[in-house]
């Protein structure tokens, strides 16, 4: 399974992390959220009742980008799911 990246097309975060993955010649799974209002219905419940985005809740902030990484669990830590597929370095300048 390959880290799955939860987001939107028109988040800069999340388009940064891509850019990042794919830099470093990895093709995450892309699941573009508001692509879809199925798929926006699952995220809000998720984000709603996950203890992942405590900090988030009652805020503007949606909680995008959200990464599963392969082995099943999710992050919000970008660099971490980098570093899950080997991606380190200082070059990494994310600001998500």
């Amino acid at each position: 399974m390959a880290v799955k990246v939860y987001g939107s097309n028109t988040c800069p975060a999340t388009l940064q992390a891509l850019s990042i993955f794919t830099a470093h010649h990895y093709m995450p799974t892309f699941v573009n959220v508001t692509g879809s209002i199925n798929l926006l219905k699952d995220f809000i419940k998720f984000r709603d009742t996950s203890d992942l985005f405590a900090s988030v809740r009652g805020t503007t902030d949606i909680g995008f980008p959200v990464f599963q990484l392969e082995d099943g669990t999710f992050t919000r830590d970008a660099r971490k799911a980098f570093e899950s597929v080997g991606i380190t370095g200082e070059d990494l300048h994310y600001q998500g």
